[in-house]
């Protein structure tokens, strides 16, 4: 019940931003700009000469169903999944996850460091090797 009245918060909440671009857009600006200033005065011809009031009067309708519907949905969300929440997925401490086995992280630990003991071990003889080889003679 809870997840329907969330996709229908979400319909009416995606149909209020639709609704409310087209009327800020069809809008003048008080420089006389904008979409309203290319149609030649549609909005005072649909909206008679209160069009100013009406177009104002819906966006802020508008934006009200708007913010009203996100603030449903976000509470309604909440009560569906009372122990989800982004800030604690982040304070999460991951010594307490149960399906990390230590003696494995160590073991692996320990394996990567003889590995890496002994590469260092097979660089350090050819170096060695060059060292300790005798000069060729010259002939005099």
């Amino acid at each position: 019940m809870v997840s329907f009245l969330i996709i229908l918060l979400t319909v009416f909440q995606l149909l209020a931003a639709f609704l409310l671009i087209g009327i800020i857009l069809i809008q003048q600006s008080k420089a006389g700009g904008g979409l309203g200033a290319v149609g030649g005065g549609t909005t005072e011809t649909v909206f008679g000469a209160t069009a100013g009031n009406v177009l104002t009067k819906g966006t802020v309708i508008l934006a009200s169903i708007f913010l009203g519907a996100a603030l449903l949905v976000q509470v309604l969300d909440a009560k569906a999944n009372p122990n989800r929440s982004a800030t604690e997925s982040f304070t999460e401490d991951p010594k307490e996850d149960p399906k990390v086995d230590e003696a494995k992280v160590d073991a692996d630990a320990k394996a990567d460091a003889d590995k890496a003991d002994a590469d260092k071990a097979d660089d350090a003889k050819p170096a060695a090797a060059e060292k300790t080889a005798p000069a060729p003679k010259t002939a005099d």
